[in-house]
């Protein structure tokens, strides 16, 4: 389970949560590949150390190497960390007790500040990470160009270093085949849809993270303003879709909610294709209060919950997953 997804979140219909993320450098130390597997990584997490593992702090620190590719890849699905720190020999990530801040060391920048939250609150995560940046700014100098802003290592974040993403289940423009062309409009707003695990992922459960392209030349603030704008936009469209169904198509939108609550219920076994199809129907039975058998936080920690890794051993068989993941479903839904 998710600690930081909690019940009640804004508009949490259809905002599964708001994750914010600043990209930092330290001053006059190369960026993370050139100093990868060598001395000056100490460098990097020494700041850290002493600003948040320090008495009075609470915050844990987890290097990369002490865990397992499955305890990794387990860390990925939380969305506590990113697929390119799950690989960083070097990577570390510092996380508050209720994870809803954390700072990623070695990934492809020295430093990937994020603060997450339930629902819809860009505001309240950009002020969180903008927080964690200031006490990090205690003990490390970043890396400053007054024409091009925070340096990175990457000429895409070149700026503020910002991304901000908003997790969406947008089911109802799924079915409606409205989807594609919403996102595919994105662009010109400088607004861009990435897959479940952000940049070069996919979909799974129409689920979707809106987040911003532009990082140059514009403010944290006006950053955060626009893409807020974006969305509530796309969330205006994802309920005026699911009226739709529900008027126009109802006995379908239905039938198709309660198959799908049937094969959650009572299948022996379930793979993770099938149990994310059937719980996407599901959770948007429950946001449209078509049935009740648990609340729409539960359903979505119960897609991470669900994920491979959250349910493998290290010597255990796929079919063997597969039955846990049947049996945990029917636990939470039951």
């Amino acid at each position: 389970m998710a600690l930081w997804l909690k019940e009640g979140g804004p508009e949490s219909d259809v905002v599964v949560s708001t994750r914010v993320r600043l990209a930092r450098n330290l001053a006059g130390l190369p960026f993370p590949h050139r100093i990868m597997g060598t001395e000056r990584v100490r460098e990097v997490k020494e700041p850290v150390k002493e600003c948040f593992l320090k008495n009075g702090m609470d915050f844990s620190l987890t290097e990369m190497k002490n865990l397992s590719p499955l305890e990794r890849t387990r860390l990925v699905e939380q969305h506590l960390i990113s697929r390119d720190l799950a690989k960083s020999p070097d990577g570390a990530v510092l996380l508050s007790p209720d994870q809803t801040v954390g700072i990623m060391m070695m990934e492809e920048d020295h430093y990937r500040l994020q603060c997450i939250k339930s629902g819809f609150q860009v505001d309240a995560a950009l002020k969180g990470c903008q927080e964690l940046e200031r006490m990090l700014g205690e003990k490390a100098h970043y890396a400053f160009d007054e024409e091009l802003g925070y340096l990175t290592a990457c000429p895409t974040n070149l700026g503020t270093g910002l991304r901000i993403g908003v997790m969406m289940h947008l089911k109802g423009l799924a079915v409606t085949g409205a989807l594609s062309g919403i996102l595919s409009s994105l662009g010109q707003f400088g607004v861009t849809a990435r897959g479940l695990y952000g940049e070069g992922t996919e979909s799974k459960a129409d689920l979707y993270q809106i987040s911003n392209q532009t990082t140059l030349g514009i403010s944290e603030e006006d950053i955060a303003k626009n893409l807020s704008a974006v969305v509530r936009e796309i969330l205006k469209k994802e309920r005026e879709a699911r009226e739709m169904l529900m008027r126009e198509n109802e006995l379908w939108l239905k039938d198709s909610v309660m198959r799908s609550y049937g094969l959650l219920k009572y299948a022996a076994k379930m793979n993770t294709e099938e149990a994310m199809n059937c719980l996407s129907f599901l959770l948007l039975g429950v946001s449209m209060g078509m049935l009740s058998p648990c609340s729409t936080a539960a359903l979505n920690n119960l897609m991470m919950d669900i994920m491979p890794a959250m349910l493998g051993t290290e010597n255990g068989t796929a079919e063997e997953r597969d039955i846990r993941r049947a049996q945990m479903i029917q636990n939470t839904i039951s």
